[in-house]
């Protein structure tokens, strides 16, 4: 029976969690991750397995790890030398009411009620889902996977941390296992999705993040892992509350006010939150303030906000491309790329108070509560965070997103059996962006690395 304390939490934290379908009694199974000693003696099987451990338990509330007792090669919420304490510290601080166990033997399969997944190759038969990677695909499965392979394999694992997270939700709710392939950097799933890869660091010149909400945290928690150079600002006038936690990799609960499960401590800035995951420079304002204070074009500006009129400000701002990603009550993960001349604006495509809609709805947001339009799941927010990264990684070279001609990408991680749908969408009647001739008077008095990219005669 839970506490007073812990009803109270959960049920401020998880008001998002419910408005996607979230059920305290599916979110109450228990839930057992079992990693094998092939995955954890691996940098990038370390990635997968604390960045499940984080998202399962923004959600979850009874976890149970089977972790190898091997020295800690990845990064997570809290400071620990080994790989168990790691997952311990990390999913303790994002829920101290957590009911959870960390230890080093593998519970027996087929225990009534719970759901059972594994990371890595050397683990029992029998389990629910099973995760692994090669290269840069990541996988999921309801029967064993036949290979790991760890080299070069940062990307591919957290995609597939961010594929079981979801497929742990859906098995908890009582929805069938999805097995499902999915390579980010190629933009192709199932038998189409090689092992294709990129590797760090990001290195796109000084950026501009506007927003530290959920996607900008997914971001620059896997930019972390990636490695990042050049100078990044973060920008958010906002303080993190308990409700974000559900699905900001970054936050925990003693960032939003409830350090070790007491309510009433102090809100920490988001800005603040977002920028030390890479040791940015946090702006803890709102976009229009920094845009009077501004002394300098960035070389790329990351819309990733979506209130005050945040895309049409930095619509109008003639930047020659524009990255974002976004997520939909749907559990698409989202990419948008916008080139000047080439492709519509971040305004044009997603008016304010706009939410896209697709049939594939598992979870739409309640209808009494029409205005929270930033419910999203964790591995939904973790997967546009990880597609954004991946792009950032592939601007400067061969195979770059800007060679493509749809602009914008949208996974399906309910895995159906095409989860990938792109589209192009043309520069209309735009009232938002600067003319080419405007463009070309400021990139001359301040020349950044991405002008050339965006035509401006």
């Amino acid at each position: 029976m839970t506490s007073p304390a812990a009803e109270a939490f959960y049920a401020a934290r998880d008001l998002r969690t419910a408005q996607l379908g979230g059920q305290a009694g599916a979110l109450s199974r228990p839930v057992h991750l079992i990693v094998g000693q092939d995955a954890a003696a691996s940098r990038a099987g370390q990635v997968a397995v604390i960045a499940a451990a984080n998202m399962l338990a923004r959600v979850h509330r009874e976890l149970h790890f089977a972790v190898p007792a091997v020295p800690a090669l990845a990064r997570g919420l809290a400071q620990a030398d080994d790989l168990p304490s790691l997952v311990r510290e990390t999913a303790l601080a994002i829920n101290p009411f957590l009911m959870l166990t960390v230890t080093s033997t593998a519970p027996a399969a087929g225990n009534a009620g719970s759901v059972a997944a594994a990371i890595g190759l050397e683990v029992p038969d029998g389990l629910d889902l099973y995760a692994g990677w090669a290269g840069g695909w990541g996988e999921i499965s309801d029967r064993r996977l036949p290979a790991i392979r760890a080299e070069d394999g940062l990307i591919g694992a957290a995609t597939a941390s961010s594929l079981l997270a979801g497929g742990i939700f859906r098995a908890c709710h009582g929805s069938s296992a999805a097995s499902g392939r999915i390579n980010l950097a190629e933009r192709a799933s199932g038998a189409a999705a090689g092992t294709t890869t990129v590797t760090g660091p990001i290195d796109v010149g000084d950026t501009l993040v506007v927003g530290a909400g959920a996607v900008t945290q997914a971001l620059l928690y896997w930019a972390r892992e990636i490695g990042v150079r050049g100078s990044w600002t973060v920008a958010d006038g906002d303080t993190c509350k308990i409700h974000n936690t559900n699905r900001c990799m970054g936050m925990t609960a003693g960032h939003a006010g409830w350090p070790q499960g007491v309510p009433g401590g102090p809100e920490a800035l988001k800005a603040d939150v977002a920028a030390s995951l890479i040791g940015a420079t946090p702006f803890p304002h709102w976009y229009d303030q920094w845009a009077d204070s501004e002394v300098s074009r960035p070389d790329l500006v990351l819309p990733l906000a979506n209130e005050r009129a945040v895309r049409t400000l930095v619509a109008g701002r003639g930047e020659p491309i524009l990255l974002h990603a976004t997520t939909s009550p749907n559990w698409s993960a989202q990419l948008h790329r916008h080139v000047a001349d080439r492709d519509d604006c971040p305004a044009c495509r997603l008016p304010s108070g706009s939410e896209p809609a697709f049939t594939c709805a598992t979870g739409p947001a309640r209808p009494e509560q029409p205005t929270s339009s930033d419910a999203a799941l964790p591995f939904v927010s973790a997967m546009a965070g990880l597609q954004l990264a991946v792009a950032l990684l592939q601007l400067p070279g061969p195979g770059s997103l800007l060679e493509e001609p749809v602009n914008h990408w949208q996974l399906d991680l309910t895995l159906p059996a095409a989860p990938w749908l792109t589209s192009r969408h043309l520069p209309g009647s735009c009232v938002h962006v600067l003319t080419p001739a405007t463009r070309a008077r400021i990139y001359a008095a301040q020349p950044r690395r991405w002008d050339h990219c965006g035509p401006a005669s």
